[in-house]
């Protein structure tokens, strides 16, 4: 099953909610950015969703970003493509739901951009293999 689906399908359960095919596809809608079924990532959230899943008490992670990190929409696509969880972006911190990525990017100091050169490196490195 879908990975946006499952989540949705909890956050639902935890709210509250319907979880009929119809309601999933509506709050679907309502919680996520990108609704296209990717292989990884894609798992950006709208303020809507950002608030279903804090109210259902999913715990988020709230990384400021260092002074350098640029907002800008080439650079939310990647993070789009590299982050495999749920996460919130402002233009002053990112909220993430896992504790492995809030880990990383307080250890690379906020620095979301470098997080993400070190994941595409890393990928590069492994398909050489």
């Amino acid at each position: 099953m879908n990975q946006k689906i499952e989540i949705t399908r909890y956050v639902a359960e935890q709210l509250g909610l319907p979880v009929d095919d119809k309601n999933l596809r509506k709050h679907k809608r309502l919680w996520w950015q990108n609704l296209r079924v990717k292989p990884k990532g894609g798992l950006r959230l709208t303020e809507d969703g950002y608030t279903a899943l804090c109210q259902a008490k999913i715990r988020d992670l709230k990384v400021k970003y260092d002074a350098k990190f640029e907002y800008k929409s080439e650079f939310i696509l990647l993070l789009d493509n590299y982050i495999d969880a749920p996460w919130y972006i402002t233009p002053k911190a990112i909220h993430v739901f896992n504790d492995r990525l809030a880990v990383q990017l307080v250890l690379f100091s906020g620095n979301i951009e470098r997080l993400i050169r070190a994941k595409i490196a890393s990928d590069l490195t492994a398909t050489a293999d």
